[in-house]
């Protein structure tokens, strides 16, 4: 498996599309497209924020090996997180800090 299946599996497995992230990463659908294709590659700084975005490695996309050990519900969450606001980042850290200073009771 390569970069290219490796990108579009993840974007798939996010649940996710190619227009998304592109959006978030200010390169033009058509340019992203070219990529997928293997017409073009992105620069080093643009791989970068492709996999910051989809919550992997650079590493990951290019070998397959992932350093990053989350589970798939880890891993949901954080994708689910990144999607958020930042107002609503906030909120949510708030309460899970909350939680976490909660007593647990049995």
């Amino acid at each position: 498996m390569d970069f290219w299946i490796r990108l579009k599996n993840t974007i798939k497995s996010q649940n996710t599309t190619q227009e998304w992230v592109s959006g978030k990463i200010g390169v033009p659908l058509s340019t992203f497209r070219k990529w997928m294709t293997r017409k073009t590659y992105p620069d080093l700084k643009q791989g970068l924020e492709i996999a910051k975005l989809l919550d992997t490695s650079v590493e990951y996309l290019v070998t397959g090996v992932n350093p990053k050990k989350f589970n798939t519900d880890e891993q949901h969450i954080v994708t689910a997180y990144r999607k958020l606001s930042r107002e609503d980042q906030i909120n949510i850290t708030l309460i899970i800090n909350a939680l976490l200073r909660k007593p647990v009771c049995r």
